[in-house]
Formats: structure tokens, C-alpha cells, sequence
């Protein structure tokens, strides 16, 4: 037969739930280190960091949700 099997069918559930929780993850701290960021920005005395990790979380967040709508 041509159809998928269960197993198939439950392999791929349990891929795209790993995906969705990483994606729930890496966006919930995107979120947090972009508002530090800003936040950041209006210290006297601003640091790079703050920026970098904000940069660097959007983008991964950015290519597992790309990831996840192929």
C-alpha cells in the first residue's frame, strides 16, 4: 500500500513538536534579549553584548521557524 504507517505518521508528530518547542524557546528568550537590548541602549554607558545575543537569537529564531514551514 502506499499510505504512511502509523509509525511514520507519529515520527513526523514528534519532529514537529521538537520543532515547535525549540521555536517557543529560542523565540520566548529572543523576545527577553531584544527588550534588553533597548533597554540597553538608553544606559549611559551602552555595552555590545546585549545587542549581539539579541542579533544572533532573532536569527536562529528566524531559521527554525523557516525550517519548520518547509
Amino acid at each position: 500500500m502506499g499510505g504512511a504507517t502509523v509509525q511514520d505518521q507519529s515520527e513526523d508528530r514528534r519532529h514537529g513538536l521538537r520543532h515547535d518547542a525549540l521555536l517557543g524557546f529560542l523565540g520566548f528568550f529572543a523576545g527577553i534579549a531584544v527588550l534588553q537590548a533597548i533597554i540597553n541602549v538608553f544606559r549611559p554607558e551602552p555595552l555590545v553584548w546585549p545587542a549581539a545575543l539579541a542579533l544572533v537569537l532573532v536569527i536562529a529564531t528566524v531559521a527554525v521557524w523557516r525550517a519548520r514551514r518547509r
